[in-house]
């Protein structure tokens, strides 16, 4: 995973960051993001959200924040727990806190990573809009793409019996048919593509 590690190399650098130590925090990252039971939140779709941004970098407002959201978002993730994204956001917070990232920047990371629970549009700051429509990006994918993607979260669920899984998933997924607006920064095609997987999920489950 190239994209991780050089974005990883980059942060390090500008926080001069010891080399072997940088390795070690990377290699935490890394370890967290490869456990057997990820089959989505995993190493591949962190480097999906870092692709997104590099490409999308001339609009961020702080890049660098952007991407150490990205980074540390889902590094706490079970299927059976609540609190993943508050345990990934604090998380990061200490991480940071070895890198000396400055307080503001910690504290917008760490508030960006619990907006990941709900996704909750937040248009009036476009680094975090940004944010939360490259994680539901996966939503507006192509349908092969989408069906691997249900599957793949399936797996992730595997604990839960059909009838469980399969009502808890459609109504989260309604949730966001009932919103006037999914995305913000990405706008109508991924809409409208997004629109349309989710009520064919939706039928699929039924």
């Amino acid at each position: 995973m190239q994209l991780i590690t050089d974005t990883w190399e980059e942060l390090a650098a500008k926080y001069a960051i010891p080399k072997d130590k940088s390795e070690k925090m990377l290699k935490k990252i890394m370890d967290a993001y490869s456990h057997k039971n990820r089959h989505y939140h995993n190493l591949t779709h962190i480097e999906d959200l870092l692709g997104q941004a590099k490409k999308n970098e001339s609009h961020l407002q702080d890049a660098d924040a952007v991407c150490l959201a990205i980074l540390f978002h889902d590094v706490v993730y079970e299927a059976s727990n609540s609190d993943n994204e508050k345990k990934s956001a604090t998380f990061a917070q200490k991480m940071m806190k070895e890198m000396a990232v400055e307080g503001g920047k910690i504290q917008r990371v760490y508030d960006y990573i619990l907006a990941t629970k709900k996704h909750e549009p937040a248009p009036a700051d476009s680094d975090l809009q940004f944010l939360l429509d490259i994680d539901l990006s996966i939503l507006a994918s192509e349908p092969a793409r989408y069906q691997l993607y249900t599957g793949q979260i399936r797996k992730e669920y595997s604990i839960y019996p059909d009838f469980l899984y399969k009502n808890g998933r459609k109504k989260a997924m309604t949730s966001f048919l009932e919103r006037p607006q999914i995305f913000y920064f990405y706008g109508n095609e991924y809409e409208k593509k997004a629109r349309q997987n989710i009520e064919n999920e939706i039928i699929n489950l039924s």
